[in-house]
């Protein structure tokens, strides 16, 4: 039996309603992005940061369960809305940045990695900005002395000794700053090379040097001396989209002996193992979950790298001792269980882990399932 009820409209009916659709949607487009600008002037009257992690993650959870009450896919709501907030955050940055005290820079080690990066973010908001470099550049003493804030931008073995060396030339009522991972030893340097007349903060940004600015990165601020100069950096990290986190040099290295060494030893491994089987990589992603190819890439993504950046990481932090000695136990533990057939160690101490991690499940699970999703839809 057919069917003849054949559809309610045609297609030039359907295709004049979809374009006056799309035609509100761009007005809503406008309006919202008035309001956004309305944001910006009120964040910038109150020296408050573009960039609001728990606003946006709020507001994008409460916006995905209004999508699946609409029965709308939450993958198009999330893209839609994604591509709004950084539109949204950019429009914030510009306005910031173009309100914002301007005031020159000095970059030591501003010609390659991290320093070359900041510079050309920091020049292209209008910032007079020097560069000075091992092949180019004028002497370090010389632009340290000449500019409003000095940023120390050289690798981790040389930090100390190049803040000895250029923090007597930082001028009175300057900042001195670094990026480095690491903080203790750095922030001592600069606060016993420089006057008291010269304010002093550490800076690690949580990020490399790509994209087209700080938008959505952490940079955590170490206090060293002066609230004026810790204020100016904090503002110009926030000016650029970063989210800032306050912590002491100790804390800070504490803390990076788990997030960066911790997890670059256990990379770092994985990648010798992998060379020591002279493993077929290529033919092992054919069979990869998204979970192998999300790990595999971060092993290839250090191996990419600096050998030098990442022997500093594991070896400059005065924590990394302790942390390595603990992870060569938990690996041998393993090892053992796994050469004696071990079952029941292995569940046993799995079930161990699962019950500390318990209240971290939640959030972990939410987060690595939007990343393999996102992997599987693009990848």
């Amino acid at each position: 039996m057919s069917d003849n009820t054949g559809p309610a409209r045609d297609l030039a009916t359907l295709r004049e309603e979809l374009a006056e659709k799309d035609t509100e949607l761009v007005r809503l487009l406008a309006e919202r992005m008035g309001l956004i600008r309305e944001v910006a002037e009120y964040k910038a009257a109150k020296g408050l940061p573009s960039f609001d992690r728990e606003r946006e993650g709020a507001l994008l959870d409460v916006l995905l369960a209004k999508a699946g009450e609409a029965g709308l896919p939450g993958e198009v709501v999330r893209d839609v809305f994604a591509t709004l907030f950084a539109a949204s955050r950019l429009d914030q940055r510009r306005f910031l940045q173009a309100r914002a005290e301007k005031f020159s820079v000095g970059v030591i080690g501003g010609t390659q990695g991290m320093g070359a990066f900041m510079a050309k973010v920091i020049r292209a908001a209008g910032y007079a900005v020097e560069t000075t470099g091992l092949e180019e550049g004028r002497p370090s003493e010389e632009v340290a002395a000449a500019h409003d804030l000095v940023v120390l931008a050289v690798p981790i073995a040389t930090t100390v000794e190049v803040a000895r060396r250029i923090g007597p030339s930082v001028r009175p009522g300057a900042c001195l700053m670094d990026v480095t991972s690491i903080k203790r030893q750095p922030l001592a340097a600069m606060l016993e090379s420089t006057p008291e007349t010269v304010d002093v903060v550490g800076t690690h940004p949580m990020f490399g040097p790509h994209g087209a600015d700080f938008d959505r990165q952490k940079v955590v601020l170490c206090r060293g001396r002066g609230e004026a100069g810790f204020a100016r950096v904090k503002k110009l990290y926030e000016a650029f989209g970063a989210e800032t986190i306050e912590a002491t040099a100790e804390e800070h290295d504490a803390q990076m002996a788990l997030i960066q060494v911790l997890i670059h030893e256990k990379t770092m491994v994985l990648g010798s193992v992998l060379e020591r089987l002279k493993a077929d990589l290529g033919r092992s992603l054919q069979f990869a979950s998204p979970i192998y190819r999300t790990e595999l890439a971060m092993v290839g993504r250090i191996f990419s790298q600096r050998a030098e950046l990442y022997a500093d990481i594991l070896t400059a932090n005065e924590d990394a001792l302790r942390l390595s000695s603990v992870f060569e136990q938990e690996a041998g533990h393993f090892a053992r269980a796994v050469a004696m057939s071990d079952r029941e160690a292995i569940i046993q101490r799995f079930r161990q882990v699962s019950t500390y991690m318990q209240d971290f499940a939640a959030w972990a699970k939410k987060q690595s399932d939007t990343i393999l999703d996102e992997l599987v839809r693009r990848g």
